[in-house]
C-alpha cells in the first residue's frame, strides 16, 4: 500500500471559517467522451468543478473519496488531474473498490492532487484512510492504516478531526449497498468512539446521501459527480438526481455544518430505473 508522507499542511484564508469541499465516485474513463450508465463521467466531473469554482471559490481543501476511475487506467486519473488545474486548490484522494493503487501512481502525476494524504486545514485534522480490497467490491482497512489512523489522532488529541473514506462502516439500509460496506467496520468505529476529538465521518460508494449519528459523531455520504442509486432499493437502481457534491464549513470551536449541492440537471441524461435484473 502507498502512502503520502506526513500530514500536509494546507494554507487558509481565514482559520476562523475553513472550507473543505468532498467529491467522490467520479467514474472516469480512459475515453474523455466515455459514458457509464449513460452518464458521460469525465463532463458530469468538469460541471461539478466548475461549480464549485462559481460558487466556493474560497475552498481550502477538496477530498475526493475514492472511485475516481471506472476503468483504473493510469489516462483515467490524469483527467482528474487535469481537470483540478484550474482550482488552485490542494486535492486529497483515496482509492475506491474501482480503483487501482499502481496506476493511481502513474496517472497521478503532477503534484495537486495528493494520494493517502492527511491534512491539517486551520484548527482542524483531516484524516483520509484507504479501504481498498482489491478485485473486490467491500473495503477493508488494513493494519497499517489502522495504525496511521491511530497515530495521528494521538498526535492532535486537541484537534477537532473528520476522518474520510470510501466505503461505508455502518448501514446505509440499502441491501446490495450494504453487502459492499467496510468489513472490518468495528476496527474503525472503535478508534473513532476512543478519540473525543473526531466530529465526522464521511464516505463515498452510496452514490445516495446518508446522514445520521453515531454518539457525537455525525455520519455523512455524499452524492456522486456522475450518477446516483434510489436510497432504500433492494438491488441497483438508478435515481435520476442530478451529480453533486459536500460542502464542510469548519469552524475554530470545533463545530462544524454541511450542505449538499447538486449541479443544474437540465442537461443530466440519467434515467431513473433498475439496472440489475430482480
Amino acid at each position: 500500500m502507498f502512502q503520502g508522507a506526513g500530514v500536509l499542511a494546507v494554507e487558509v484564508g481565514d482559520p476562523s471559517r475553513v472550507t473543505v469541499i468532498q467529491i467522490t465516485d467520479s467514474h472516469l474513463l480512459q475515453d474523455a467522451e466515455g459514458a457509464v450508465l449513460g452518464v458521460p463521467t469525465r463532463e458530469a466531473l468538469r460541471r461539478v468543478l466548475w461549480n464549485i469554482r462559481r460558487d466556493y471559490p474560497h475552498t481550502d481543501l477538496i477530498v475526493h473519496t475514492g472511485d475516481i476511475a471506472e476503468d483504473a487506467h493510469p489516462d483515467s486519473y490524469h483527467h482528474l488531474d487535469q481537470m483540478v488545474r484550474d482550482l488552485d486548490v490542494p486535492v486529497v484522494c483515496i482509492p475506491g473498490n474501482h480503483d487501482d493503487r499502481k496506476a493511481m501512481a502513474a496517472g497521478l502525476v503532477s503534484g495537486l492532487v495528493h494520494i493517502n494524504r492527511s491534512a491539517r486545514v486551520g484548527n482542524w485534522l483531516i484524516v483520509a484512510l484507504d479501504t481498498l480490497v482489491p478485485n473486490a467490491e467491500y473495503g477493508c482497512l488494513s493494519d497499517s492504516e489502522l495504525r496511521r489512523l491511530a497515530v495521528e489522532l494521538a498526535s492532535h488529541t486537541g484537534t477537532p478531526t473528520l476522518v474520510f473514506l470510501h466505503h461505508p462502516p455502518v448501514s446505509i439500509g440499502s441491501e446490495w449497498m450494504d453487502a459492499m460496506g467496510l468489513r472490518d467496520a468495528q476496527r474503525l468505529l472503535a478508534s473513532v468512539d476512543a478519540a473525543s476529538q473526531v466530529r465526522g465521518l464521511a464516505w463515498g460508494h452510496n452514490h445516495q446521501l446518508f446522514d445520521d449519528w453515531r454518539g457525537g459523531v455525525r455520519l455523512l455520504a455524499a452524492p456522486a459527480t456522475c450518477f446516483q442509486f434510489t436510497p432504500g432499493s433492494r438491488r441497483m437502481e438508478l435515481d435520476g438526481l442530478a451529480p453533486g457534491y459536500r460542502v464542510f464549513n469548519l469552524y475554530q470551536d470545533g463545530e462544524f455544518d454541511t450542505q449538499v449541492v447538486r449541479v443544474p440537471d437540465a442537461w443530466y441524461p440519467a434515467q431513473p430505473g433498475r439496472h440489475e435484473p430482480a
